[in-house]
């Protein structure tokens, strides 16, 4: 069989990735794998009999196209005691991750050379799907506090003098990947504000919300605070309980509801798997979300620790109070994409800053993930990676 004719001759763009990105190495610090170390996966395998015995005969028939009905009621419920939103089940549908959310909203609203607005660093996943269909993406300068309100308005104003009205803002507001930041209450204010004084509706990404450590209670969801539909809300249970697992969900005001019920049935996940997570959020979320909560701690301690004791000060890094993620600065000049190669060669996997920009740059900061390996081989992963550095001369 001749293949040659077959394939589309549409042109997808090449995403460029450093050298090393897709290897497999013992220490893990490139990818934000659920928290292996935390997960009773016997308790998990016994929800999961219990459930089956019980209604296993609704696997029979196709599911609900919004996805199985008692998770999205146990979302509803956990949506309006922890993140300040009120949706009933209707506004919830079911997805394969986050990432299953993403593409169901872009494949709604995106057109090649449409143009959408992102942090300063965006979440690689989604700049690849953005990249692939062909998207005006435009980087808003952010601080420590997230996106910047004057940032944004300026580019806002600049688009509209051109007649054009951006496809949406996309944004990840607590424990934000790469950089950990959580936009603090005041400026999710005055980005709801500019989004609704421009007509671009805002999706809100919280998929690390269940990672708070310590420190200040979060902030209340974007999608809560709005009244006028501007925000669309996404977030997933694929990190809290197993990146196989891959159940994730959208919050979609009415207006949006129609559009998106044409698409969302091709990303489902399968309801098996639906199934499953309710009943064990259901039996023992709370008790599980404690237990990752003080493994996590020991991790991020331990990566803080070590970046500490093997990184000089001409080094900068977070010190996150949830999430999964340490994101490390480098001296100006240093380029941590090149260097890959030489990490994964000793055993050291991360990601360089470029991979979160559409043009690549800014490699001088780059993502540590601790969620994977244990505090003992992340010490043992730090320091190999240091010693990487400092003979290549980054540090």
């Amino acid at each position: 069989m001749n293949y040659d004719s077959k394939f589309t001759t549409h042109n997808i763009p090449e995403i460029s990735r450093p050298d090393g990105i897709s290897e497999k190495t013992k220490y893990t610090f490139s990818i934000t794998y659920t928290d292996q170390h935390s997960m009773d996966y016997a308790q998990f395998a016994e929800t999961t009999r219990d459930i089956i015995a019980r209604e296993g005969n609704v696997l029979a028939p196709y599911p609900d196209p919004q996805g199985d009905l008692n998770l999205r009621n146990l979302i509803s419920e956990r949506l309006a005691s922890l993140r300040g939103i009120k949706a009933d089940a209707d506004s919830i549908f079911i997805s394969s991750g986050a990432g299953g959310a993403i593409s169901n909203l872009i494949n709604i609203f995106l057109e090649p050379n449409d143009t959408v607005l992102v942090e300063e660093f965006s979440y690689s996943g989604t700049l690849g799907m953005l990249l692939a269909k062909k998207a005006n993406i435009i980087h808003v300068d952010s601080d420590e506090n997230g996106i910047l309100p004057d940032s944004l308005e300026e580019h806002l104003a600049k688009l509209k003098s051109q007649n054009i009205t951006p496809k949406f803002i996309y944004l990840i507001s607590v424990f934000q990947n790469p950089t950990g930041i959580t936009i603090p209450l005041d400026r999710r204010k005055a980005i709801i504000e500019l989004a609704q004084k421009y007509n671009v509706p805002i999706i809100e990404n919280e998929s690390y919300a269940d990672f708070r450590i310590d420190g200040d209670p979060l902030p209340p969801a974007m999608y809560g605070m709005d009244d006028t539909d501007s925000v669309m809300y996404i977030s997933a249970y694929t990190k809290f309980l197993g990146c196989g697992i891959r159940i994730g969900y959208t919050v979609v005001p009415d207006i949006v509801k129609e559009e998106l019920a044409k698409t969302a049935y091709n990303g489902m996940p399968s309801q098996l798997a639906s199934m499953a997570v309710f009943n064990f959020l259901d039996k023992h979320g709370y008790k599980h979300g404690l237990e990752v909560e003080q493994s996590i701690m020991k991790k991020r301690d331990a990566m803080l620790t070590a970046l500490k004791e093997n990184f000089p000060d001409t080094c900068e890094w977070n010190k996150p109070n949830g999430g999964l993620m340490v994101w490390l600065k480098l001296p100006e000049g240093a380029n941590s994409w090149d260097i890959l190669r030489s990490a994964v060669d000793r055993g050291v996997k991360y990601n360089p800053g470029g991979v979160y920009r559409a043009d690549r740059e800014k490699n001088n900061y780059l993502r540590l993930t601790y969620s994977y390996n244990t505090p003992n081989e992340i010490h043992e992963g730090i320091k190999i990676l240091a010693d990487v550095f400092e003979k290549e001369k980054l540090i």
